[in-house]
């Protein structure tokens, strides 16, 4: 269909030109069955145009113009921050490139904002203690802490970007988990956690170990933000019809191990721990609700590929 392309809200044309063959597009990046240059494009606009601004923000709208979703938007810095090297950024996002990346991590800390101000009235700096549940190299971390300096504790069951946080990261503090519940914090410690792409990758079992864990160090009332792959991940990956059947019946798909993190805990390979999973929506409001109010689901919010959660602890 007709595509527009917006910067801060102002319409930029699209350049009819073929682009750069080796930059990585999203159809390479999620594994999309059609041509990828079938989805690329370029665009230019003028800095003089956009006037004095840290960032942009990119808009992609129908042919009518019609705006969608603020949480489809796309945000970059101009100004790129501290970033890990190459490998721990695949390990944690599954990309080499920088801009991308960073692009992922600015754009989930404002996706949270968004939605603590819509369905909570609050923002970063009014919560007392904040927990990022599985932070990785702080590729959503590191902007929180600017929102919110010396409220965040990140954790993570990868000791090496643990280390990297704790050498790199001076607002927040890091701590090294086991990959099994419970942790050392006491009871009602938090009352903002969220986590990005870590129940995307855990069993049915330790899915509810870690939902009854989060319930346990999360005050009542406190909002609680997680990802997961929901139907559009699925389909973004895998058009197989029988699959996604089975997905909407069980609610729950497990669709193999996951290898990312078997460079640095080769026990992993092993335990088979770390997988790829789906969630329906329908088991989210069904099962999760076990654990806590689920206040809302919202589309493909990380990297336009995940369902967000929102949820708030009775």
């Amino acid at each position: 269909m007709p595509l527009r392309f917006f910067v801060n809200g102002i319409e930029s044309p699209v350049i009819e030109q073929p682009v750069d063959p080796a930059m990585e597009t999203i159809v390479q990046r999620f594994g999309l069955s059609r041509d990828s240059a079938q989805y690329t494009f370029r665009c230019a606009m003028p800095m003089a145009q956009l006037g004095q601004t840290e960032s942009l923000r990119v808009e992609f709208r129908p042919g009518a113009g019609r705006e969608l979703s603020p949480y489809q938007d796309w945000y970059l810095r101009l100004a790129p921050g501290l970033q890990a090297d190459v490998t721990r950024r695949v390990r944690v996002a599954a990309t080499s490139d920088p801009i991308f990346f960073e692009s992922m991590g600015f754009s989930a800390c404002l996706a949270i904002r968004r939605a603590l101000r819509e369905y909570f009235n609050r923002d970063y700096a009014d919560y007392e203690a904040i927990l990022d549940w599985g932070c990785g190299c702080a590729r959503v971390a590191r902007f929180v802490t600017e929102f919110a300096p010396h409220k965040l504790v990140g954790i993570d069951i990868d000791p090496d970007n643990i280390q990297w946080c704790k050498e790199n990261i001076a607002l927040a503090r890091f701590d090294c988990i086991d990959v099994d519940p419970p942790t050392r914090f006491a009871d009602e410690s938090f009352d903002l956690v969220y986590g990005i792409s870590v129940f995307t990758h855990l069993s049915a079992t330790d899915q509810d170990r870690w939902l009854a864990e989060l319930q346990r160090i999360t005050k009542p009332g406190g909002a609680v933000l997680m990802s997961v792959h929901g139907e559009i991940a699925f389909f973004r990956g895998d058009s197989d019809l029988q699959r996604f059947l089975a997905l909407e019946k069980e609610g729950f798909y497990l669709y193999g191990r996951c290898p990312d993190l078997d460079e640095v805990m080769p026990e992993m390979k092993e335990s088979e721990y770390y997988k790829n999973v789906f969630h329906s929506r329908r088991y989210i409001y069904e099962h999760w609700s076990r654990y806590f109010e689920i206040v809302d689901v919202i589309d493909a919010v990380i990297a336009g590929h995940q369902d967000f959660v929102i949820m708030r602890r009775r």
